[in-house]
Protein backbone atom coordinates (compact mmCIF):
# COMPACT_ATOMS: atom_id res chain seq x y z
CA UNK A 1 0.00 0.00 0.00
CA UNK A 2 2.66 1.98 0.94
CA UNK A 3 4.88 1.76 -1.99
CA UNK A 4 2.56 3.98 -4.13
CA UNK A 5 4.27 6.89 -1.99
CA UNK A 6 7.84 5.91 -3.18
CA UNK A 7 8.47 7.86 -6.01
CA UNK A 8 7.07 11.18 -4.16
CA UNK A 9 9.39 10.37 -1.21
CA UNK A 10 12.14 9.71 -3.24
CA UNK A 11 13.50 13.41 -3.58
CA UNK A 12 13.48 13.44 -0.07
CA UNK A 13 15.41 10.89 0.81
CA UNK A 14 17.82 12.01 -2.07
CA UNK A 15 18.32 15.02 -0.20
CA UNK A 16 19.09 13.43 2.71
CA UNK A 17 21.66 11.43 1.25
CA UNK A 18 23.70 13.63 -0.62
CA UNK A 19 25.33 15.16 2.39
CA UNK A 20 26.26 11.42 3.20
CA UNK A 21 27.83 10.26 -0.02
CA UNK A 22 30.31 13.53 0.32
CA UNK A 23 31.42 12.10 3.52
CA UNK A 24 31.81 8.95 1.83
CA UNK A 25 29.64 6.92 3.81
CA UNK A 26 28.65 3.92 1.93
CA UNK A 27 25.51 1.96 1.65
CA UNK A 28 26.69 -1.47 3.26
CA UNK A 29 27.64 1.31 6.47
CA UNK A 30 24.08 2.70 6.37
CA UNK A 31 22.20 -0.92 6.45
CA UNK A 32 24.73 -1.73 9.04
CA UNK A 33 23.55 1.10 11.03
CA UNK A 34 19.95 1.09 10.66
CA UNK A 35 20.33 -3.05 12.25
CA UNK A 36 21.90 -1.34 14.99
CA UNK A 37 19.02 0.91 15.96
CA UNK A 38 16.66 -1.90 14.97
CA UNK A 39 18.68 -3.73 17.68
CA UNK A 40 18.49 -1.00 20.06
CA UNK A 41 14.93 -0.34 19.46
CA UNK A 42 14.15 -4.22 20.01
CA UNK A 43 16.18 -3.49 23.40
CA UNK A 44 13.79 -0.43 24.28
CA UNK A 45 11.10 -3.29 23.60
CA UNK A 46 12.39 -5.72 26.20
CA UNK A 47 12.98 -3.20 28.60
CA UNK A 48 9.20 -2.37 28.30
CA UNK A 49 10.14 1.17 26.95
CA UNK A 50 7.44 1.32 24.23
CA UNK A 51 7.65 4.77 23.25
CA UNK A 52 11.47 4.95 22.90
CA UNK A 53 11.27 1.73 21.20
CA UNK A 54 9.04 3.01 18.31
CA UNK A 55 10.96 6.01 17.76
CA UNK A 56 14.24 4.09 17.34
CA UNK A 57 12.67 1.96 15.25
CA UNK A 58 11.05 4.92 13.17
CA UNK A 59 14.67 6.33 12.85
CA UNK A 60 16.16 2.66 12.44
CA UNK A 61 13.40 2.59 9.34
CA UNK A 62 14.01 5.68 7.88
CA UNK A 63 18.04 4.93 8.18
CA UNK A 64 17.01 1.79 6.35
CA UNK A 65 15.30 3.86 3.19
CA UNK A 66 18.05 5.90 2.91
CA UNK A 67 20.93 2.82 2.06
CA UNK A 68 19.09 1.80 -1.42
CA UNK A 69 18.71 5.92 -2.51
CA UNK A 70 22.42 6.38 -1.55
CA UNK A 71 23.35 3.17 -3.56
CA UNK A 72 21.63 4.25 -6.87
CA UNK A 73 22.29 8.17 -6.13
CA UNK A 74 26.52 6.82 -5.53
CA UNK A 75 26.19 4.39 -8.41
CA UNK A 76 27.33 1.40 -5.72
CA UNK A 77 24.07 -0.94 -6.33
CA UNK A 78 25.51 -4.28 -5.88
CA UNK A 79 23.31 -7.50 -6.17
CA UNK A 80 25.00 -8.14 -2.39
CA UNK A 81 23.80 -4.72 -0.87
CA UNK A 82 20.21 -5.62 -1.84
CA UNK A 83 21.31 -9.16 -0.50
CA UNK A 84 22.39 -7.77 2.91
CA UNK A 85 19.60 -5.33 3.29
CA UNK A 86 17.02 -7.95 2.75
CA UNK A 87 18.78 -10.30 5.06
CA UNK A 88 19.19 -7.36 7.55
CA UNK A 89 15.70 -6.30 7.63
CA UNK A 90 14.72 -10.15 8.43
CA UNK A 91 17.41 -9.90 11.47
CA UNK A 92 15.65 -6.79 12.22
CA UNK A 93 11.97 -7.95 12.17
CA UNK A 94 12.80 -11.22 14.12
CA UNK A 95 14.64 -8.72 16.99
CA UNK A 96 12.35 -6.39 17.57
CA UNK A 97 9.07 -8.96 17.73
CA UNK A 98 11.27 -11.22 20.06
CA UNK A 99 12.15 -7.69 22.17
CA UNK A 100 8.27 -7.16 22.07
CA UNK A 101 8.15 -10.73 23.35
CA UNK A 102 10.56 -10.85 25.96
CA UNK A 103 9.02 -7.80 27.22
CA UNK A 104 5.88 -9.77 27.95
CA UNK A 105 4.15 -7.08 26.24
CA UNK A 106 2.69 -9.73 23.85
CA UNK A 107 2.10 -13.57 24.13
CA UNK A 108 5.00 -15.30 22.49
CA UNK A 109 2.34 -17.30 20.75
CA UNK A 110 1.18 -14.08 18.58
CA UNK A 111 4.86 -13.17 18.37
CA UNK A 112 5.40 -16.48 16.32
CA UNK A 113 2.36 -16.16 14.55
CA UNK A 114 3.48 -12.66 13.33
CA UNK A 115 6.83 -13.48 12.90
CA UNK A 116 5.94 -16.68 10.61
CA UNK A 117 3.48 -14.27 8.36
CA UNK A 118 6.17 -11.82 8.17
CA UNK A 119 8.96 -13.71 7.30
CA UNK A 120 6.32 -15.73 4.49
CA UNK A 121 5.47 -12.63 3.13
CA UNK A 122 9.21 -11.79 2.22
CA UNK A 123 9.64 -15.19 1.36
CA UNK A 124 6.92 -15.25 -1.38
CA UNK A 125 7.72 -12.27 -3.22
CA UNK A 126 11.44 -13.87 -3.58
CA UNK A 127 10.19 -17.48 -4.70
CA UNK A 128 7.68 -15.84 -7.20
CA UNK A 129 9.63 -13.35 -8.85
CA UNK A 130 12.59 -15.79 -9.26
CA UNK A 131 10.11 -18.17 -10.72
CA UNK A 132 8.97 -15.36 -13.37
CA UNK A 133 6.72 -13.74 -12.24
CA UNK A 134 7.53 -9.87 -12.47
CA UNK A 135 7.38 -7.69 -9.42
CA UNK A 136 5.45 -9.33 -6.31
CA UNK A 137 4.89 -6.11 -4.23
CA UNK A 138 1.18 -6.81 -3.43
CA UNK A 139 -0.70 -7.20 -0.58
CA UNK A 140 -2.25 -4.98 1.92
CA UNK A 141 0.78 -5.15 4.53
CA UNK A 142 4.38 -5.27 3.34
CA UNK A 143 7.22 -4.50 5.56
CA UNK A 144 6.73 -0.25 5.49
CA UNK A 145 2.75 -0.79 6.69
CA UNK A 146 4.05 -3.40 9.25
CA UNK A 147 6.59 -1.45 11.00
CA UNK A 148 4.25 1.75 11.03
CA UNK A 149 1.46 -0.49 12.49
CA UNK A 150 3.94 -0.95 15.42
CA UNK A 151 5.72 2.49 15.45
CA UNK A 152 2.31 3.84 15.71
CA UNK A 153 0.65 1.77 18.47
CA UNK A 154 3.87 1.49 20.54
CA UNK A 155 3.48 5.51 20.35
CA UNK A 156 0.25 5.06 22.54
CA UNK A 157 2.17 2.46 24.77
CA UNK A 158 -0.55 -0.41 22.99
CA UNK A 159 2.04 -2.21 21.00
CA UNK A 160 -0.04 -5.24 21.85
CA UNK A 161 -2.46 -4.22 19.98
CA UNK A 162 -0.40 -3.99 17.26
CA UNK A 163 1.28 -7.18 16.88
CA UNK A 164 -2.11 -8.84 16.74
CA UNK A 165 -2.71 -6.40 13.49
CA UNK A 166 0.01 -7.10 12.12
CA UNK A 167 -0.39 -10.60 12.49
CA UNK A 168 -3.25 -10.86 10.89
CA UNK A 169 -2.78 -8.21 7.98
CA UNK A 170 0.37 -10.25 7.10
CA UNK A 171 -1.32 -13.59 6.76
CA UNK A 172 -4.19 -11.70 4.64
CA UNK A 173 -0.74 -10.48 2.73
CA UNK A 174 0.51 -14.15 2.44
CA UNK A 175 -2.57 -15.60 0.96
CA UNK A 176 -3.33 -12.16 -1.68
CA UNK A 177 0.78 -12.77 -3.07
CA UNK A 178 -0.05 -16.77 -2.60
CA UNK A 179 -3.30 -15.98 -5.28
CA UNK A 180 -1.33 -13.35 -7.59
CA UNK A 181 1.39 -16.12 -7.71
CA UNK A 182 -0.41 -18.37 -9.12
CA UNK A 183 -2.17 -16.08 -11.30
CA UNK A 184 0.67 -15.20 -12.56
CA UNK A 185 3.04 -18.55 -12.46
CA UNK A 186 0.20 -21.00 -14.20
Amino acid sequence: MLNKYRSSVKAYLEIIVKPLAKLGVTPNQLTFIGLAISLLSAYFFAQGFQRNAALMLLFGSLIDALDGTLARLTGKTSRFGAFLDSTFDRLSDAAVLFGIGYGNLVKWEIIVIALVGSYLVSYERCRAELAGSGNLAVGIAERAERLLILIITALFNRVDIGVYIVAILAWITVFQRLWEAKKRLS
